[in-house]
């Protein structure tokens, strides 16, 4: 996420509002509550893919999850019906 803010030096562009600088954000949960930690340039590739990478590896566990659930329901269910 990019985020525009003033840096706070009376003497900058952005003192005015008109040009504020662009920082790129990670935002993330800790225990409820929302956290943002800014990023170097020359670190937000590197975070991209390990987002990526997380988001992959969450689709998967919840993939098998379901894949788990259907099974349990499906197993359960005939036996129900079968009384």
């Amino acid at each position: 996420m990019v985020q525009k803010r003033r840096c706070g030096k009376a003497n900058c562009h952005c003192a005015s509002g008109a040009a504020l600088h662009e920082t790129t954000v990670l935002n993330y949960s800790e225990g409820g509550r929302t956290r943002a930690v800014m990023l170097p340039a020359e670190a937000v590739g590197a975070v991209r893919a390990a987002v990526g990478r997380y988001r992959s590896a969450e689709k998967a566990l919840e993939d098998k999850g379901n894949a788990g659930l259907a099974e349990v329901v499906a197993t359960w269910g005939e036996r129900r019906r079968r009384g």
